[in-house]
């Protein structure tokens, strides 16, 4: 099965997901073109840039993969003709990567972190801190 062309640079900038670098993590869409009907719904379903718009093709291609938040599919999701995929699956994945990096410290500091600054993410009237804490 060929993909759709994967344009641009392979690492964007250094992000990191929740301490680990986004360059070690191969989480990203791939569009089969065999499928897809350029329909759109994937660009237009995804927060983070993961595509951009081929005119000549009238086809999505991926040209950001590592913009793609570890373990969303939501583009695949919604695609209607079953022609996005990941490399495997996305709890197995991202469960491989918590263990395999050991994320809970980095998650639980931003977590503490995130309810810092944001106090309405947390119930008004809640007192416990959240789960792990």
């Amino acid at each position: 099965m060929s993909t759709l062309g994967v344009a641009g640079p392979k690492t964007e900038g250094g992000k990191k997901w929740h301490g680990v670098n986004r360059s070690e993590l191969d989480w990203f869409p791939s569009v089969d073109p065999d499928k897809c009907t350029g329909c759109g719904l994937c660009l237009l379903s995804c927060g983070n840039a993961v595509f951009k718009w081929d005119g000549s093709r009238n086809r999505p291609i991926v040209s950001a993969e590592k913009n793609c938040m570890v373990g969303c599919t939501t583009c695949a999701k919604v695609c209607p003709e079953d022609a996005i995929t990941f490399p495997s699956d996305p709890k197995k994945f991202v469960r491989q990567v918590m263990i395999q990096h050991k994320v809970f410290p980095a998650v639980r500091k931003e977590l503490d972190e995130r309810l810092t600054k944001f106090p309405d993410h947390a119930l008004s009237n809640s007192t416990s801190k959240p789960r792990g804490g």
